[in-house]
C-alpha cells in the first residue's frame, strides 16, 4: 500500500492512498483522505517483579544448607552461565521452606526482582507446564500478552533476550525433571536459580548445578519446631514424650507440623497420648492427619505414583521385607531381578529420594517411607509375591551366614547340609572380612529369622542359627545369640528333629555361661543332653558334655568341670575327631590354671596344640595366649612373650576383640616381670582401648588402675 500527499504530485491539498501490487487481509479504499494523524503508543514501564511467597514460620536450624547456599551466591560462578542450586530431599522434608527463607534473606542483592513458580501446581504434563511458567515470568518482566509467543521454544528465547545482564533470582519449587528448569535459565551470569525437588535431578547437577541435599530434622530441631508451633510451656513440659513425637516423625517437618497441628487442636490433650497413638506402626501413617486427610502419606504417594513400573514394584517389596538397610546384592535378591535391572531401578528410587544410601552400596528408607511401602505392598502386591520375596531372602541369608561360618572356620560340628548355591553369591577371603560381614549384617539376620520363623520355615531358621555360632561366639553380642537361639530351638522342634534341638539348645547355653546365668545354663543343658543322647549322634553328646564342663568351670567346681571335659575328650577320641579331642584338652587347661595347677594346665595347653594343628590359626592364638598366663604363673614369662605377641595380632587380623585384649593384658603382666614398664604400659593401653571398644568399662576402668599416674606438670 502506498501513502502520498496530492500536494507532493500535484501541489493540491489533501493525502490519497492507491493500492498496489498484491494485497492480503482487509482492506478498506477510503478515496481521498484529508487528515491522517499517526499515534505512537508509549511502551509499558515494567515494574520489578517480587514474586517470592511469604517466609514460612517456625523455620528451624538449617545452618548448613543455608550457609552452603551463602557460599554459592559469595563466590558466584565462571561469568558465563547463572549459578544454579537443586535443594533436593525426600517429599516434606522441608525443601520449599529452606529455600524461600533463604530468598528473603538475599532478595535485596538481586536488585532487578524475584521470579516465583510452583511447578506442582502447574504440573499438567511437562512441557505446558515449562511454558507456563515462562509466560507468567515474561508477563512480570513487562511483556504484553499479545507479545508473548504461543511456541514454547519462542517464549524461551524472548525470556532470554529479556533477562539477558539482569541481576534475577528465580525459585522453581517442585520440580520433577530437569528439562522443567533449562528453559527458564535466564541468560545471565548474575543470576541465580534455586530449584527444590525431590528428585536429585543429576542431569543438571553435570551441568554445573550445585546440590543441596536436605535431611530430615535431627530430635533437637523437631521439638524445637513443636515448640514454635504449640508453645515452649507445653513442650517443656512433656520433654521425654516431645523427643519420642519428634522421632516417631522422623524429623519430617510435614510430619511435625501435622502431629503439632492435631495438640493445637485440643490444647488439653497430653503429647504422651499422641505418641501412644502413633506408635502402632500399622496406623502411624493414617493417624498423621489432620481434618481427615492424610497430608503425610500423600507426599509419598505423589513421590511413588511417578516410578516406573520396575522401580515402583522394587519400592513395594523393599517395603515387604522387614530389615533396617540392604546391601545391593540383598536388593537383588529380594527384587528377583538381574544385577542390571535391580541397579536401574535402585538408581531411580535414590533419583526420587524415596531411599538413602547410608554407605557404600546399602540403602535404607527413612522411617515413615518405609511404613509406607508396606502398606503400598499389602494393598498392591500379591501375597504370592510378597512371600516369594521374603522367601528369597531368607533363604539368602542362610547360605551367606553358611559361607561365612566356614570361612572362619574349616572344620567343626555342623548338622545342617552344605549350602544350596544362590545368587548372588558372596564369598569371603579371609575369616575376618567374613566375621565384620555377619556384624554387619547381625540386625537384618535377627530380623529375617523371626519372620521365617512366624512363617514356618523352620530348617532354615535352625541352619541359619547354627552357621551364627561364629560370630556370636566371636563378638559376644549375647541378646541376638539367646534370641537366635531360642528361635532355631522352637523351629527345630517343631520339625521334630532332635540332633538340631539339641544343637540350638547348647548353643543358647553356651550364652547363658558366658553371662554368669547359670541356671537358664543348666535347664537348656538338661533338656539338650537328653536330646543329643534321642539322636544317637555321639558328635552332640561331647559338644554338650564341654559345656556342661564350662558351667561347673564357672561354678568354680573344678573337679566335676575336669570330668566333663575328660568325658567329651574320650568321646572326640573314639570317634576320631582330633580338633574336637584339641579343644577339650585346651578346656582342660583353663581348668587347671583357674585350679591354680600351672604344670598340669601347661600340659593340657601343650596337648591341645599339637592336636588342634596350624591350619586353624584362630584356636591355636587363643591357646598361645592361656599359655602366656601359665608361663607367668611358671615364672617363665621370656619363654612365651613372642608367641603371645603373635596371638594378639592373629586376634586383631581375624577380628576376636575380646581375645585380643585378653592377649595384650596378658602380655602387660609378662613385659612386666620382664622389668619392662613402658612396654607394660604399652600393653595394658591397647587392651584398655579394646574394651572401651567393645563397651566393657568395668574391665577397661580395672585395668585403668593398673597404669602409673601421670607426671606432674612443671610449674
Amino acid at each position: 500500500m502506498v501513502i502520498e500527499s496530492d500536494d507532493e504530485r500535484s501541489g493540491a491539498g489533501g493525502t490519497r492512498n492507491e493500492l498496489s501490487g498484491q494485497v492480503a487481509g482487509n482492506v478498506v479504499q477510503a478515496g481521498v483522505i484529508q487528515h491522517l494523524t499517526f499515534a505512537a503508543q508509549e511502551p509499558p514501564v515494567a515494574e520489578i517483579p517480587r514474586q517470592l511467597p511469604p517466609e514460612p514460620r517456625d523455620f528451624v536450624n538449617r545452618v548448613r544448607e543455608l550457609d552452603e547456599l551463602d557460599r554459592l551466591l559469595d563466590e558466584g560462578g565462571d561469568g558465563s552461565a547463572p549459578l544454579v542450586a537443586v535443594v533436593n530431599g525426600l517429599g516434606g522434608v522441608g525443601k520449599s521452606a529452606l529455600s524461600r527463607r533463604w530468598a528473603h534473606r538475599v532478595r535485596e542483592r538481586f536488585t532487578d526482582g524475584q521470579l516465583y513458580a510452583s511447578l506442582g501446581d502447574l504440573r499438567h504434563g511437562g512441557g505446558v507446564a515449562v511454558s507456563d511458567v515462562l509466560g507468567g515470568f515474561l508477563r512480570a518482566l513487562g511483556v504484553r500478552e499479545a507479545g508473548i509467543p504461543a511456541d514454547p521454544s519462542e517464549r524461551a528465547a524472548l525470556f532470554r533476550s529479556r533477562t539477558a545482564d539482569l541481576r534475577l533470582l528465580i525459585l522453581l519449587d517442585d520440580v520433577e525433571h530437569a528439562a522443567q528448569v533449562t528453559p527458564v535459565l535466564p541468560a545471565s551470569a548474575s543470576g541465580v536459580v534455586v530449584v527444590t525437588s525431590h528428585s536429585r535431578l543429576g542431569e543438571l547437577v553435570v551441568t554445573g548445578a550445585v546440590p543441596v541435599p536436605l535431611a530430615p530434622l535431627d530430635e533437637e530441631q523437631g521439638v524445637r519446631l513443636l515448640a514454635g508451633v504449640l508453645g515452649e510451656e507445653r513442650v517443656h513440659a512433656e520433654p521425654e514424650a516431645a523427643g519420642e513425637l519428634a522421632r516417631l516423625c522422623g524429623g519430617l517437618p510435614v510430619a511435625l507440623r501435622v502431629a503439632a497441628a492435631r495438640l493445637a487442636q485440643r490444647r488439653g490433650r497430653p503429647i504422651a497420648r499422641l505418641v501412644t497413638e502413633l506408635t502402632d506402626e500399622r496406623r502411624r501413617l493414617e493417624r498423621l492427619a489432620v481434618g481427615g486427610k492424610t497430608i503425610v502419606e500423600a507426599v509419598f504417594e505423589t513421590a511413588c505414583r511417578a516410578l516406573p513400573p520396575g522401580a515402583g514394584r522394587l519400592y513395594r517389596l523393599l517395603g515387604a521385607v522387614p530389615v533396617a538397610d540392604l546391601s545391593v546384592q540383598a536388593v537383588q535378591v529380594v527384587a528377583g531381578t538381574g544385577e542390571r535391572e535391580t541397579e536401574e531401578s535402585l538408581e531411580l528410587l535414590l533419583e526420587a529420594n524415596l531411599l538413602e544410601e547410608t554407605a557404600q552400596e546399602r540403602y535404607r528408607f527413612h522411617d515413615l517411607v518405609r511404613l509406607h511401602a508396606a502398606r503400598l505392598a499389602e494393598r498392591e502386591e500379591a501375597p504370592g509375591e510378597r512371600e516369594a520375596a521374603l522367601g528369597r531372602m531368607a533363604r539368602w541369608y542362610r547360605a551367606c551366614a553358611m559361607a561365612a561360618d566356614r570361612a572362619v572356620t574349616r572344620s567343626r560340628l555342623r548338622l545342617a547340609p552344605a549350602p544350596e548355591p544362590v545368587e548372588p553369591e558372596v564369598t569371603f577371603s579371609s575369616a575376618r572380612q567374613a566375621l565384620d560381614w555377619l556384624d554387619g549384617e547381625r540386625g537384618n539376620m535377627l530380623a529375617v529369622l523371626r519372620l521365617a520363623e512366624r512363617a514356618g520355615w523352620d530348617d532354615v531358621v535352625w541352619q541359619t542359627v547354627e552357621a551364627l555360632w561364629v560370630l556370636h561366639h566371636s563378638r559376644k553380642h549375647y541378646a541376638d545369640w539367646i534370641e537366635a537361639g531360642r528361635l532355631g530351638t522352637l523351629a527345630a522342634g517343631r520339625l521334630g528333629n532332635r540332633a538340631a534341638e539339641a544343637r540350638m539348645r547348647n548353643q543358647t547355653a553356651r550364652a547363658f555361661v558366658e553371662l554368669g546365668e547359670l541356671g537358664p545354663a543348666d535347664e537348656e543343658l538338661r533338656l539338650a543332653r537328653s536330646l543329643a543322647v534321642e539322636s544317637g549322634d555321639r558328635r552332640l553328646e561331647a559338644a554338650v558334655l564341654e559345656s556342661l564342663g564350662q558351667v561347673e568351670l564357672a561354678r568354680g567346681a573344678f573337679d566335676a568341670a575336669i570330668g566333663h571335659f575328660t568325658e567329651a575328650l574320650a568321646v572326640n577320641e573314639a570317634l576320631g575327631r582330633t580338633r574336637g579331642a584339641g579343644l577339650q584338652s585346651y578346656h582342660l587347661g583353663l581348668t587347671h590354671t583357674a585350679a591354680g595347677r600351672p604344670r598340669e594346665a601347661l600340659e593340657a595347653f601343650e596337648r591341645a596344640r599339637g592336636l588342634i594343628g596350624a591350619e586353624d590359626e584362630t584356636s591355636r592364638a587363643k591357646i598361645d595366649i592361656e599359655l602366656g598366663l601359665v608361663h607367668r604363673m611358671l615364672g617363665r614369662p621370656q619363654e612365651i612373650v613372642g608367641r603371645v605377641t603373635e596371638a594378639a595380632r592373629t586376634m586383631r587380623a581375624r577380628g576376636v576383640p575380646l581375645k585380643e585384649a585378653r592377649a595384650w593384658e596378658i602380655l602387660a603382666g609378662l613385659t612386666a616381670d620382664l622389668g619392662d614398664e613402658r612396654g607394660s604400659e604399652e600393653h595394658l593401653r591397647r587392651a584398655i582401648a579394646v574394651y572401651l571398644d567393645l563397651g566393657k568399662t568395668a574391665k577397661a576402668d580395672e585395668l585403668g588402675g593398673r597404669l602409673p599416674p601421670p607426671a606432674p606438670e612443671d610449674s
